[in-house]
């Protein structure tokens, strides 16, 4: 009979286990909102989830389909802030939830060490930083605790039933969540060795039959190999080969069973204080290692990516360009930044503020993978060159498995600005029938077949203006000849000549530039030149001022290289070789872009 003293005990266990299983689920859900957030803004761009029964069934059919499902019809939501956090900490919680009620049954229900219930899933929640990593791993290590679970309930002295039930909870969770069912095969065994079930040899027998079935879903192309059929590998992209993290986190499972067996053969009845002090000392331990691993190997160049990635889906365009962390060597960050600048209309006017690399900074080489046509879409399509926008934004579609709802977009208004209704209409039709994006597809309806709202509408109109008149192809002779080509059908597109001429100043081609300022200068939006190509004119042509004069440059611009040249003079006759003391005064001008090297 238990004493009143031993009452307060188990209250106080009880207690301080709800307190632990709070406390490390509210610690995991601030760092991985501080450490992973824009990560699960991208996962939520890496598919469009539809609300459709054919859709639903693709991805209920194959092997893991289940928890293929349930990860994205999770992450859809991810596109709300904190949401991405949340739903990883909650998912933690319930995988940890199960681990501990299994561990239980081997320490005789004692709550000691209840902490460690969180490993498998805390520490895989740390691999999803990695984006090439699915969602639905998550999703399947919850579903294979409470598989285990279940198991647990079955009598371990009734070996029929209980190899039976094994058996049949092992293939079903391999239908529903691939690998992970070996995993738990695996753990049932350890578990049924450690509590010596009856004829527990025979808990074998699961692990084999699993190992069979995922041996015919290899042979027959049901999966594509074994590392998918077996391992961590089937919850990652195939190009992406999962880390000693992922292979940590799969096996502290049968390792903490292990320790809460240990742990159930310590006598503790009179000692609950010691035990309650042990418990909280190994849930600080499991916070310290969380974060310190967390923190390990963070990449924050590859998060500054995400961040701007994220504010070019949603525009946020103040914040894509007040991003930090960005180098101006990695031109994929350069060409986002200067995308952000282009929208704010700063691109020429600050275009010298920022360390520039050269034109690759505005544009970068093309590379054929996703995340780059995703960016140069976003380019071409910034500047009106709509057949090659059009080319790279359905290449990334295509490239992501499960599409990619900020590119479908700008497919659709691509599809309307050509006229091609009936296959905008087919896009529209499908993202209607998504959650967050159904809205916006729907408003965008009332342009198909329409030419008149098209060519009204400011966004739309003004890119139709900016089609050429021929048939010609887009991204065959360089950027600039297709840049030539929207100013041609539409002088107006500032944005595109003002991108023109940033290329052109970075450059530093003074022929080219010459060129482009007697053929568009003075014509629509060129009618007043921009001040950084008065100042690459008076650059070129300073011992003709009557020719910059005819061609848009005003006295104050003639006027301040004057004194700059002279400042630049001074400074050489002095024996300066460097030329930053002119970067108070001159900084933000092409002239100091060109003497700085």
């Amino acid at each position: 009979m238990m004493t009143t003293e031993d009452g307060k005990s188990f209250k106080g266990s009880v207690w301080l286990s709800v307190c632990i299983f709070l406390g490390i689920c509210i610690l995991q859900y601030f760092f991985l909102q501080q450490m992973q957030e824009f990560t699960y803004f991208y996962r939520e761009q890496q598919q469009i989830f539809l609300f459709d029964s054919e859709h639903i069934q693709g991805l209920l059919k194959p092997i893991g389909g289940f928890a293929t499902l349930a990860g994205q019809w999770l992450v859809q939501f991810f596109v709300l802030p904190h949401v991405g956090a949340m739903v990883s900490a909650g998912l933690t919680l319930l995988a940890a939830l199960f681990t501990w009620l299994t561990m239980r049954k081997l320490n005789n229900h004692s709550f000691l060490l209840s902490s460690l219930a969180f490993l498998p899933a805390l520490l895989y929640s740390l691999c999803l930083r990695d984006s090439f990593v699915h969602y639905d791993g998550l999703v399947a290590l919850v579903l294979g605790a409470l598989i285990l679970w279940l198991y647990t309930i079955l009598p371990k002295d009734r070996w029929m039933l209980r190899t039976a039930g094994g058996v049949l909870l092992t293939l079903v969770l391999f239908y529903l969540a691939g690998s992970v069912a070996v995993l738990v095969a695996l753990t049932m065994l350890v578990i049924d060795i450690l509590r010596k079930a009856d004829k527990s040899y025979l808990t074998l027998f699961p692990l084999v039959l699993v190992l069979l079935v995922g041996i015919v879903a290899v042979y027959f192309g049901w999966i594509v190999d074994y590392p998918y059929a077996f391992w961590t590998k089937g919850y990652c992209e195939y190009y992406f080969e999962p880390t000693a993290l992922h292979t940590l986190s799969w096996l502290c499972l049968p390792l903490v069973m292990a320790l809460a067996w240990v742990s159930g053969k310590w006598h503790y009845t009179k000692k609950r204080i010691l035990a309650m002090a042990l418990d909280a000392g190994m849930a600080v331990a499991v916070c310290v290692a969380f974060v310190r691993i967390g923190d390990a190997d963070n990449n924050k160049a590859y998060y500054a990516l995400l961040k701007q990635i994220h504010y070019a889906d949603t525009e946020e365009w103040d914040k894509l360009t007040g991003v930090s962390d960005i180098s101006p060597t990695n031109d994929i960050q350069m060409n986002y930044f200067n995308l952000g600048l282009s929208h704010q209309g700063r691109l020429l006017t600050d275009l010298f503020a920022y360390s520039q690399q050269g034109v690759n900074s505005l544009m970068a080489s093309y590379v054929q993978y996703t995340d780059m046509g995703v960016l140069m879409s976003r380019l071409y399509y910034r500047l009106g060159v709509i057949g090659a926008a059009q080319y790279q934004a359905f290449s990334a579609t295509v490239g992501i498995t499960y599409g990619n709802p900020s590119m479908t977009k700008l497919l659709i208004k691509t599809y309307l600005i050509n006229g091609t209704y009936r296959i905008a209409e087919k896009q529209i039709n499908m993202l209607e029938k998504s959650w967050y994006y159904a809205d916006w597809a729907s408003e965008h309806r009332k342009f198909l077949y329409n030419d008149a709202a098209v060519e009204a509408d400011p966004e739309l109109g003004k890119m139709r203006k900016s089609l050429p008149d021929n048939d010609g192809y887009a991204m065959l002779y360089g950027i600039m000849n297709d840049l030539e080509t929207v100013l041609d059908a539409n002088p107006d597109n500032k944005e595109a000549a003002e991108y023109a001429i940033a290329l052109l100043l970075l450059s530093k081609d003074f022929d080219y530039i010459k060129a482009f300022v007697e053929r568009y200068g003075g014509k629509g939006c060129l009618t007043q030149l921009p001040e950084r190509l008065q100042e690459a004119i008076v650059t070129y042509s300073e011992h003709n001022p009557d020719y910059c004069r005819a061609h848009g440059v005003s006295e104050d611009t003639i006027e301040r290289f004057s004194r700059f040249r002279q400042e630049v003079l001074n400074l050489r006759r002095s024996g300066a070789t460097n030329m930053t003391r002119l970067a108070a005064e001159y900084g933000k001008t092409f002239w100091y872009y060109m003497v700085k090297g």
